[in-house]
C-alpha cells in the first residue's frame, strides 16, 4: 500500500493509505518553475486544465490529456498539444463548471480512485484560488483523495479526519500554517513546531493557527486531525 506523497521540497507519510494511482495536474494559475515541475511529476500521468498546457510546453513535458475551453491557454500552447496528438477535450467558454472542475471529474472517471497533486493553483485572483482549492477538496466525492496543491514556493497538503501525517521538509520552510477547510477541525494536533497544539478544535471562523515554524533542531513535524478537513500550508521564499 502507498502511504507516501513526495515533492522536491518535502516528504509526507500518511497513516491511512493513499490510492495507488497518483496523477499530476497542471491548472492555469501561477506557472510553476520548470525544473521543479519536471522533478515533481516524475512518472505520474500528467494532465492539464487549459492554460496549464503552457507550463508543460515551457518545461517540455508532454501531458497525457488536456481539458478546457482554450480561452486562457496561448494559441502556441494549444497548437503544440494538438500537434503532439495529445487527447484534447474542448468545451465552450460559456459553461457551468470550470476547466479545473471538469478535469478533476475526468480524472476520477479515468482512474476510479487517485491522489492528485495540483499545481498552477496560486497567484492571480483570490476567487480563482478559492475555487481551485475547494474544488480539489470536493473531488473526494468522485474518488480523488490524498491530494495537495503545490509549486516550488507554496504547498497545501489536505488531511481529512481520522488521519495523521508526518512531514519531513527537505528544504526548510519559512512558514507552516493550519487552515480549517471545514467548519470545524476537531482533535487537531501539531508537534515539532514553535507553537504546538494538542487536541484542539479549530474553527474556520477563527483560523488562528497560522505563521508557525519548525523548532530550530528539527526539519520534521507531525499533524493529526480526528474530524474535519485541515489544510497544512507551507511557504518558501
Amino acid at each position: 500500500m502507498n502511504h507516501l506523497l513526495l515533492l522536491p521540497q518535502l516528504r509526507c507519510t500518511f497513516r491511512n493509505p493513499l490510492p495507488e494511482k497518483q496523477v499530476f495536474l497542471v491548472a492555469g494559475g501561477k506557472t510553476p518553475d520548470a525544473d521543479w515541475l519536471k522533478q515533481a511529476v516524475g512518472m505520474a500521468p500528467l494532465w492539464c486544465a487549459d492554460h496549464g498546457i503552457d507550463a508543460c510546453m515551457k518545461a517540455n513535458l508532454k501531458p497525457h490529456h488536456v481539458v478546457g475551453d482554450g480561452d486562457s491557454a496561448t494559441t502556441e500552447g494549444w497548437t503544440w498539444a494538438k500537434s503532439l496528438q495529445i487527447p484534447v477535450d474542448e468545451y465552450p467558454p460559456e459553461k457551468d463548471l470550470t476547466d479545473l472542475q471538469l478535469t478533476l471529474q475526468k480524472i476520477g472517471k479515468a482512474y476510479g480512485e487517485a491522489s492528485v497533486i495540483l499545481t498552477g493553483v496560486w497567484g492571480g485572483r483570490f476567487d480563482h484560488a478559492f475555487s481551485n482549492i475547494f474544488s480539489l477538496k470536493g473531488a473526494a466525492d468522485f474518488g480523488i483523495n490524498g491530494a495537495c496543491a503545490a509549486d516550488e514556493k507554496e504547498v497545501l497538503v489536505f488531511l481529512k479526519g481520522s488521519n495523521n501525517v508526518h512531514i519531513e521538509t527537505l528544504i526548510r520552510p519559512e512558514v507552516i500554517s493550519l487552515l480549517p477547510l471545514s467548519s470545524e477541525c476537531k482533535g487537531l494536533s501539531i508537534d515539532g513546531v514553535h507553537w504546538p497544539l494538542d487536541h484542539v478544535i479549530l474553527k474556520n471562523t477563527l483560523p488562528y493557527a497560522i505563521s508557525n515554524n519548525l523548532t530550530p533542531s528539527s526539519n520534521e513535524f507531525h499533524v493529526t486531525v480526528e474530524d474535519g478537513w485541515v489544510g497544512i500550508y507551507l511557504y518558501w521564499k
